[in-house]
């Protein structure tokens, strides 16, 4: 490749560059968090698009049950599943290069392609903050454009009364169905209290498969567990720590630290029942570099755009004011 000798030159330079390290990019944007981290590799969905994300649940049964050869049947017909409806949430993270910049990385493509990488690592960190926060938060933040973080899908109605667009405290079935399972009993962490949250999030044989806390919760439990629990492997496990995330077993779940959960808090998450939606348009989209006609810079977006989905609360559970 020759030498670039003007900004045109440069621009393309540079926006190869990103293209080149986008893959590079959201792998690394997965691995920077527990939580997406398992989502990607379990239930990453990307959809074409539509005014509203919506997601079917079941939350009742059907007629049924035992009866006689002379019994007459009840042949009604119930409501057994129903919509949640979710808004988009967007992101984007800026990348600006100034005239002068490009100007002192003129001499060759490396250099272009070294600035280049630089600012894409920048990105990533910063895309992964902005929705690394947002994911332990409860949607309204920024007048309500982030994604509804894990409060939103996990509550009882004590601090988010509605989620998917169904009452948690009014509806009957349907409001059961999208409640988690909030303890706020707090106190000295204990093997038998995180037991018995647990316990308040499985349906045999669903139950959470990974707990999310902070450093000081989880050297808690790193030491009341056994020493062969400390460092397991295996399904469930395995994923987490070949990018370098520690793990402790508790009841078969891996138990991981998130720099971004609340102090005191710990998450108990069914992974099978949380979704991240992606739209296949803003799935880490590069805009591509522009020249503003009125600055000597070079300036280009990427964008995401999606939503986190809860598919089943009740499967789910938070505990808050742990010491």
């Amino acid at each position: 490749m020759a030498n670039p000798t003007d900004s045109r030159t440069l621009a393309d330079v540079a926006a190869t560059t990103v293209d080149a390290y986008l893959p590079g990019l959201i792998d690394n944007f997965f691995n920077s968090n527990p939580l997406w981290l398992r989502l990607a590799s379990k239930d990453r969905v990307l959809l074409d698009g539509g005014d509203k994300i919506r997601q079917p649940i079941i939350y009742d049964k059907m007629i049924g049950g035992s009866y006689s050869s002379n019994d007459t049947f009840d042949i009604q017909r119930v409501q057994t599943k129903t919509v949640m409806q979710f808004s988009w949430s967007q992101y984007f993270v800026n990348l600006t290069i100034d005239g002068l910049t490009m100007l002192q990385n003129e001499g060759g493509a490396t250099k272009v392609m070294d600035l280049v990488e630089a600012e894409m690592e920048t990105a990533r960190l910063s895309l992964a903050e902005y929705l690394g926060v947002d994911l332990f938060l409860d949607g309204t933040a920024n007048s309500s454009k982030a994604i509804l973080g894990l409060i939103a899908g996990i509550d009882d109605g004590t601090n988010v009364a509605s989620y998917g667009g169904i009452t948690r405290s009014a509806n009957g079935a349907q409001g059961t169905a999208v409640t988690g399972n909030l303890n706020t009993t707090g106190g000295a962490l204990n093997l038998p209290l995180l037991n018995t949250i647990m316990g308040s999030a499985t349906i045999q044989p669903a139950r959470p498969d990974m707990l999310i806390t902070t450093q000081t919760m989880w050297n808690k439990a790193w030491d009341r567990v056994q020493p062969q629990q400390r460092f397991p492997s295996g399904p469930g496990f395995d994923d987490l720590v070949k990018v370098g995330f520690n793990a402790i077993n508790l009841n078969g779940a891996a138990l991981v630290v998130d720099s971004h959960v609340a102090s005191g808090n710990m998450w108990f998450l069914n992974t099978d029942y949380i979704k991240l939606i992606i739209h296949k348009s803003r799935d880490f989209h590069f805009t591509g570099f522009q020249k503003p006609t009125n600055q000597d810079i070079l300036v280009g977006q990427i964008f995401w755009a999606g939503q986190l989905v809860v598919v089943a609360p009740r499967l789910c559970a938070r505990a808050t004011g742990l010491t």
